[in-house]
């Protein structure tokens, strides 16, 4: 049995707390790195092994799916030898949704078979309902419906007009009619047909309040209106709820989640306590001190600081660098130096920043990741085999019949297909059925005829196999009979892509679940909420340094983290919205910084190519807030460095016309108005000045051969050649240790040096 003092007796004040208070609503603020999994999973194995409650009636609720694998997983090795140890509910908010309506749809006229849309075959469907537009311009009003639905409106709750083909009511209304005449559901349905289910069926609704008596929910902060709205229906008046998160991580605002909710929580659960886990077990000081002076500029959040018993350990290091290139050269020379890849993480913004490090990283064979690309399930002959297998399970899904009756082509072109498609009102709306009555009234060519004709006895023999118990057998016939595997080795040998290794690693999956329809649904099921489990092995698993968005590092921890492209305009990225786009844009940063475990390195470049050309930027405004004492300083500042931050002019040129209108000498201005450039520490230490800012020339080059100059980035080095293209001087400078670099002169981040 398992022995709970122990386990409590192994949490801090906070956590124990938050594991013994089970008479009240419940809100559990829980700081990055702060052990809120133990809590949860501790309070599950308290519930059942101190207070009796059968592990059947706990419902535990997180976000993703690894999220909640892992907590049964600790749930089960707390409750060792415990026979209710497999009993408790730990699903996401959407393998939830689909578990109860598996089990009740039919009584709001859901078939349990149906089939879960991904945003692509969403997208299809509108698109059938609107033939006339192209993808590309459907493809917004798709994510606005699905908006929509994860806010919980109806299409008559939505006004605003979006004309492309009629107005956004009428879109989203032709959509959901179409979508519900098929028989499926779309992601968002998940959680909006429960919902449904549960406010129009009160006996589901008593079933679901007798079925569970405590229910725990993680991530709160990231739930949005729907999930919401399905938690207060859940929760019986006889229930225990627990909610755990973090405010400051509610980072995902453009999916539709909403801050709010764990903000109003106390408001809306009468009587509810409020424990706060401060105590952070992940990072050091020095980086808890970085994050928590940039969120405290937050206005809409509950006071909390994280503290650390852990040692100081090394500041953080703010580097001021040229532009990509130098900052994956910078970062690169780090790993090199210990080759500590595999505990090593680069984070940015967007997923177009990877480009320069995996360049950078390919060139100087430094191994590395990069999590969040294409998924095994997203691949073009991985969805084409599932097109087939959804088919298989409902006769009525048109977006995946659609996708497969010509492919590869069979001579079925869009007239035969509309020809297939006019059979409609004589059928329940089984496509199959449709295909019965074109082949049996001679409206298709014979070509498409015989396509057509191949095309029903193949889904007729498949299901044959299904009903024997042969889902392995059934779905190698469906691959090759459609012809998907010939298609395939073709494209493979010309592009060695291992596409038909990829539709083998389908069928294995499919052969660990049970040989029945039953078994494919809840592999399909499996697939469509977790399409991160099939096929291939995690990325994150691989050797090498991790590439990743800030967005996706939810969860995880690094010994080492770099924190690219801190600059205006990139990050916080939109900087002309509103306040609530700034304060979600900085909780993305702390989220950032406290992935980091022992060290931290802050990434801002002076210039970044967008669309091929150097544009400057101005530091982040979340660099501002960071106080100079808390961090090491390496380049140069574009603003002024002060004891309490960076701030002010955002140019030399700003800096020196400042000095000649007579106001204060900034640091580093000698009497004489020239910049003062110190290279080196201590007693190694040179001091260098600028000449001159180099905005117009006598006549002659800006930097004639020769000149000396100073780059924060590459150092010390001497012009070599100059020459213009076009317009514009163009020179070449030889730093020390031989590396060259190309500037244009009237912009190069480069000063004119002499010793003194």
């Amino acid at each position: 049995m398992a022995d709970i003092d122990a386990m409590l007796d192994a949490l801090n004040e906070q956590q124990r707390e938050a594991v013994l208070e089970n008479n009240r609503p419940l809100l559990v603020l829980a700081g990055a790195g702060s052990g809120k999994t133990r809590v949860i999973t501790t309070k599950i194995a308290y519930a059942v092994e101190k207070l009796g409650i059968p592990a059947s009636k706990i419902l535990a609720v997180t976000f993703t799916n690894k999220a909640a694998s892992e907590m049964q997983q600790r749930v089960k090795e707390m409750l060792d030898g415990n026979a209710q140890a497999d009993e408790c509910t730990i699903r996401t908010f959407h393998s939830f949704g689909a578990w109860l309506l598996r089990r009740f749809g039919s009584e709001i006229g859901l078939a349990s078979n149906f089939t879960i849309y991904d945003d692509d075959d969403s997208l299809s469907l509108l698109a059938s309902c609107f033939p006339n537009y192209k993808k590309r311009d459907l493809d917004p009003v798709m994510r606005k419906i699905s908006y929509a639905k994860d806010q919980g409106r109806r299409p008559t709750d939505n006004p605003d007009g979006l004309k492309v083909g009629g107005t956004f009511k009428e879109m989203y209304d032709a959509y959901e009619r179409k979508l519900r005449s098929i028989g499926n559901v779309d992601f968002a349905d998940l959680i909006g047909r429960s919902i449904e289910l549960l406010q129009e069926k009160p006996a589901v609704l008593d079933w679901v309040h007798n079925r569970f008596s405590m229910i725990l929910v993680d991530e709160y902060q990231d739930s949005n209106a729907a999930q919401f709205n399905l938690l207060k229906l859940l929760v019986g008046p006889a229930c225990f709820i627990c909610v755990v998160g973090d405010d400051d991580q509610s980072i995902y605002r453009f999916r539709g989640a909403e801050v709010r909710n764990i903000l109003s929580f106390p408001e809306l659960y009468s009587g509810t306590r409020t424990i706060k886990l401060e105590q952070n077990y992940r990072s050091t000081k020095h980086i808890l001190d970085v994050a928590n002076s940039v969120i405290k500029n937050n206005k809409g959040r509950h006071a909390k600081k994280l503290w650390t018993a852990n040692s100081k350990g090394a500041k953080p290091n703010l580097f001021y660098v040229q532009d990509e290139q130098d900052e994956a050269m910078r970062v690169s020379n780090i790993l090199l130096a210990d080759k500590k890849f595999n505990e090593s993480a680069i984070l940015y913004r967007t997923n177009a920043q990877s480009v320069a490090f995996e360049t950078m990283f390919k060139r100087l064979s430094i191994p590395y990741k990069v999590v969040g690309a294409l998924q095994f399930y997203d691949r073009e002959e991985v969805k084409d085999a599932l097109a087939l297998l959804f088919l298989l399970t409902n006769e009525k899904d048109e977006v995946n019949f659609k996708r497969m009756i010509n492919k590869p082509a069979r001579g079925i072109g869009p007239g035969a297909l509309d020809s297939i498609l006019s059979f409609a009102p004589q059928t329940d709306g089984s496509l199959f059925a449709m295909l019965r009555l074109a082949i049996e009234g001679n409206v298709l060519s014979a070509k498409a005829k015989a396509g057509a004709s191949q095309f029903l006895k193949m889904f007729e023999h498949a299901k044959t196999l299904l009903g024997e118990g042969e889902l392995v057998d059934c779905a190698n016939f469906l691959i090759r009979e459609a012809g998907l595997v010939g298609y395939y080795e073709e494209l493979d040998s010309q592009n060695s892509t291992g596409k038909v290794g990829n539709l083998e690693a389908l069928v294995n999956a499919l052969s660990s679940y049970e040989s029945s329809l039953d078994g494919l649904l809840q592999f399909l099921e499996q697939l469509s909420l977790d399409p991160t489990t099939l096929g291939r092995e995690d990325p994150r698993d691989k050797e090498g340094v991790t590439l990743i968005t800030m967005h996706n590092t939810k969860g995880l921890e690094f010994d080492r983290v770099f924190v690219a492209g801190l600059e205006e305009e990139l990050f916080p990225g939109r900087a002309g919205e509103s306040d609530d786009d700034i304060e979600e844009e900085r909780r993305i940063f702390y989220v950032a910084v406290t992935r980091a475990r022992k060290e931290l390195y802050l990434l801002c470049a002076r210039a970044r190519k967008i669309w091929g050309k150097s544009s400057f930027h101005h530091p982040s405004r979340f660099l501002k807030e960071i106080d100079s004492s808390l961090v090491h300083v390496q380049g140069f500042n574009p603003g002024i460095q002060h004891a309490g931050g960076y701030q002010g002019l955002s140019s030399l040129g700003e800096k020196r016309r400042e000095h000649q209108r007579g106001g204060a000498t900034p640091s580093g201005w000698g009497s004489d108005g020239k910049v003062l450039i110190r290279k080196g520490f201590g007693d190694n230490a040179k001091t260098f000045t600028m000449k001159t800012v180099h905005t117009e020339a006598d006549g002659g080059p800006l930097f004639p051969v020769g000149q000396r100059v100073y780059s924060d980035s590459y150092g010390e080095g001497e012009v070599v050649t100059v020459r213009m293209n076009g317009d514009r001087e163009v020179i070449e400078v030889r730093f020390s240790g031989g590396r060259k670099a190309t500037f244009i002169s009237k912009f190069a981040q480069l000063e004119k040096i002499g010793s003194e």
